[in-house]
């Protein structure tokens, strides 16, 4: 999205370098190589200037994650805390991401991935993905889910049912290796609009 809204502004950068070069022909030597000096240095700064705002995510897509089974997220302390763990050890959990298009233009090929660190399964089972809200049409690949149209002023929710191991997740605390749930969201340039990390809190003894 935003590459292609610069790229007349790069276009015209370098086009301006090219008629800086012709004109330097007709300059002393001294004088030329001052000039594609200072060019060069135009170039490089505007460039530095606009490449953060290529890159910058698209802040008119809101996403948000809310835990709806048995637990809650909190993003102030980037955390999941868990209320319960059943007889065999094991925190079964909903998560809902939803995205919401505030902006005024359609976003197409929405990615939202869940992942999980440390990727061992022997803390972490994935159980199913679907859309439970929304107008969009998406592809499920188990954690990966491809939106393919997200209108202007429109809410999609994603949702994920997972299976934790509360045994695995307190060895991995001994070994100082924390759990977490990772969700990533990203558009069709690749770029990253949002990225949320959950350190896993077992439940109360």
């Amino acid at each position: 999205m935003y590459i292609t809204r610069y790229n007349f502004i790069i276009i015209i950068l370098f086009q301006n370098l090219t008629t800086l070069s012709k004109q330097c022909k007709k300059m002393t030597s001294t004088l030329r190589i001052t000039a594609l000096a200072i060019g060069f240095v135009i170039i490089i700064s505007a460039f530095s200037f606009i490449y953060p705002l290529m890159s910058r995510p698209d802040s008119s897509l809101i996403v948000s994650v809310d835990a709806e089974l048995n637990g809650e997220t909190d993003d102030y302390n980037l955390e999941y805390r868990s209320y319960s763990k059943d007889s065999q050890e094991m925190i079964d959990e909903i998560f809902s991401l939803r995205i919401a298009n505030l902006g005024n233009i359609d976003k197409d090929n929405i990615v939202v991935t869940l992942s999980h660190i440390p990727e061992s399964t022997d803390w972490y089972k994935f159980v199913s993905s679907e859309k439970t809200f929304g107008s969009s049409n998406v592809d499920l690949f188990d954690e990966k889910v491809e939106i393919d149209l997200l209108p202007a002023g429109e809410t999609i929710t994603i949702q994920y049912k997972i299976s934790m191991n509360a045994t695995s997740i307190g060895i991995n605390n001994l070994l100082q290796e924390k759990s977490q749930l990772v969700f990533i969201v990203t558009d069709n340039d690749s770029n990253r609009i949002s990225e949320k990390t959950y350190n896993v809190k077992l439940p109360p003894s």
